[in-house]
């Protein structure tokens, strides 16, 4: 069983999407279905066959949400501690090479946003940042190469 953790607002984020799934499967996706099963013969309905495929796919959907939300962990800015790089926190860091600042969020699954810097901690730069504190020098395996950065901030993610 895998755990998946989540901040209080994204957990509440994933139950909202399960909620608004099953509505949406139990009204819109089951109205098109009983259409689709109007229009005659169903071994030779197209639409049909697309409106259960449809259904079969958002299902799937559905049930990986489910589980999430069955083994999900969430984590409380109370429960962090203050001093260390952990799920929840935003990061600022320092290329080592380049100069370069960047400042990232680190936060559950069902969160990231990359074009505003919120990455999950399960990202190769995330996992290496984990448990590290300011001041520290991280070596980062990534697709493009490995960079070394440095720790300059961290702060409780507000959001």
């Amino acid at each position: 069983m895998q755990t998946y953790y989540f901040t209080e607002k994204g957990y509440e984020k994933l139950r909202k999407e399960i909620e608004e799934l099953e509505r949406y499967l139990k009204n819109d996706i089951a109205s098109e279905i009983a259409t689709a099963r109007d229009h005659g013969d169903l071994r030779e309905n197209a639409e049909y066959e697309s409106a259960k495929m449809k259904q079969a796919n958002y299902m799937a959907k559905l049930n990986a949400l489910k589980e999430k939300l069955m083994n999900a962990q969430v984590i409380r800015k109370e429960d962090l501690p203050p001093d260390i790089v952990t799920l929840g926190k935003t990061v600022k860091i320092q290329d080592v090479a380049t100069g370069e600042t960047v400042q990232y969020t680190i936060l559950g699954d069902g969160e990231t946003d990359i074009d505003n810097g919120i990455i999950s901690y399960q990202s190769p730069l995330a996992r290496a940042l984990m448990k590290h504190s300011v001041g520290d020098e991280v070596e980062v395996q990534l697709p493009r190469g490995t960079k070394t950065y440095k720790i300059l901030e961290i702060e409780y993610y507000e959001g």
